[in-house]
């Protein structure tokens, strides 16, 4: 299939072909496995966030500021200061 994209960086392009051809490939293999690769990270990085809240774990706070914690909180989120 033959496709057309813009806005492709020139740089990138020459960098991309001068390496395809050091690895015996067309410019076309390059870039698919290029895409294959970029999809595999995005599929990766989703299963990884958290789809809702009940999908958040727990973590031991240890910073400095620990003790103070909910009342940075009840500022940032209520505008509370005390």
């Amino acid at each position: 299939m033959n496709i057309t994209i813009r806005g492709v960086n020139p740089r990138f392009w020459r960098e991309l072909k001068v390496e395809a051809v050091k690895e015996g490939l067309t410019a076309g293999e390059a870039v698919n496995i290029a895409l294959e690769k970029w999809l595999r990270e995005c599929k990766i990085k989703e299963k990884k966030r958290a789809k809702s809240f009940w999908d958040l774990k727990p973590f031991n706070y240890e910073g400095e500021d620990a003790g103070k914690l909910s009342m940075k909180i009840d500022e940032v989120l209520y505008g509370w200061k005390k």
